[in-house]
């Protein structure tokens, strides 16, 4: 089978010569994969030059008609042979098959373009909003461990949290648990420390409200003014954490503000505890070679070609919460907590688009992978640098105290 690619206005086409089989279904799942990760939402697939198609080829279009229909995009199969239409119509799939004139879409919702020297934003307001945050905990907490027992906190669709805690009414229970924490939008989520591999999750539905204990982080509470979107530059092809964030503080027009940020991610650099901090320990946690008792670390941009949830503070030196933030990378004076929660791959719908949904639809099913604090590796070669992200969406608040 031979595969083309053609730019038709805002669609890419890909044009398909030979059989869709069992032996090139693989093929041309790639290609339209490679479409989709680099930000192309409207796919026709021309067939006309297709002489054979099998169940194993039927199913390849229809999880991408499927999956570019959840985000608002368009796949549409045009200009079918005989043999393509045939098979589509008696499988029930006449849905697939479009027309060349169905291929401009409607246009959507803009915002104010913005831009950086690695990537494209657009600028889109959501009202009168802000947050007020408070630090829980004592930041010495992770050195020396110890520390009041803290109560249960609800996660609530109003609440953005992060720090390090579990999930479950019973600190008693948790004590021995606590690791990387994050809860936005009504979803809470957490890496155990005990040595478990999988993080846990829990979302509100009905009445139910996640519950657990924040040990030490950042607790706010209130909503969002803004949306920012973002896409890499077609020259660098990926953005910086560190200049993502400056532009999102910049936007908000405060000193201090909440980010929270779904993003299709390049990779990702951070830290996760494989102890509880909780408990009181003797000696040094973060000397060496106690820290690798402590700590594990990235080695490299770890995590590539996934889907993020971010949540975070960043800020100008001289806020509130200072105690908990730290520069987000070396030369810059930009301070931040962020935390990460990470799933296969997914595109992220162009646009305006609603947090709570855009949040909620990560969890679907048990894909998380992985909940890490984000940290910056500056040592040259050797180092990790920092985390880095294709394109996205995020919400902003500014700080009002």
């Amino acid at each position: 089978m031979e595969i083309s690619r053609q730019t038709s206005g805002d669609l890419i086409v890909l044009r398909l010569a030979g059989r869709l089989d069992a032996n090139w279904c693989n093929h041309v799942e790639s290609a339209l994969s490679s479409a989709v990760r680099e930000g192309e939402h409207r796919l026709h697939l021309d067939m006309n030059a297709v002489s054979y198609i099998s169940s194993a080829g039927i199913r390849v279009l229809l999880a991408c008609y499927k999956q570019l229909r959840a985000i608002n995009g368009l796949f549409g199969v045009i200009r079918p042979s005989e043999a393509v239409r045939s098979v589509l119509e008696l499988s029930g799939l006449q849905m697939l098959i479009t027309s060349e004139i169905a291929a401009s879409g409607s246009a959507d919702d803009v915002g104010k373009k913005l831009s950086s020297p690695s990537a494209a934003y657009e600028l889109f307001a959501l009202g009168a909003g802000g947050m007020k945050i408070e630090a829980v905990g004592d930041a010495a907490l992770l050195a020396r461990g110890g520390g009041a027992t803290p109560g249960t906190r609800r996660f609530d669709a109003s609440t953005v949290a992060l720090g390090v805690g579990a999930l479950g009414g019973n600190f008693a229970e948790n004590a021995a648990r606590c690791g990387e924490l994050l809860s936005v939008a009504g979803v809470a989520a957490f890496q155990p420390a005990d040595g478990s591999s999988r993080p846990d999750f829990m979302l509100s539905e009905g009445a139910l409200v996640p519950e657990g204990q924040l040990v030490l982080g950042l607790l706010a509470q209130g909503t969002f003014s803004s949306l920012l979107r973002f896409e890499a530059n077609d020259e660098d092809r990926r953005i910086g954490i560190t200049e993502l964030m400056q532009t999102a503080l910049e936007s908000s027009g405060a000193n201090a503000a909440v980010v929270v940020a779904v993003t299709e991610t390049a990779g990702l650099v951070g830290a996760t505890l494989r102890q509880s901090p909780t408990p009181d320990a003797q000696g040094e946690r973060f000397g060496f070679p106690q820290i690798r008792d402590w700590l594990s670390f990235t080695s490299e941009r770890s995590f590539r070609d996934t889907t993020s949830l971010i949540v975070g503070v960043v800020a100008k030196p001289g806020s509130a919460v200072d105690a908990l933030l730290r520069p987000l990378a070396c030369g810059t004076a930009l301070l931040g907590h962020l935390h990460a929660a990470v799933f296969p791959y997914r595109p992220l719908r162009k646009g305006r688009i609603d947090l709570q949904p855009a949040v909620a639809g990560l969890f679907d099913g048990q894909s998380l992978q992985n909940v890490l604090h984000l940290i910056s590796d500056p040592r040259g070669f050797n180092g990790a640098g920092e985390s880095e992200l294709y394109r996205g969406a995020v919400w902003i608040a500014p700080i009002t105290s």
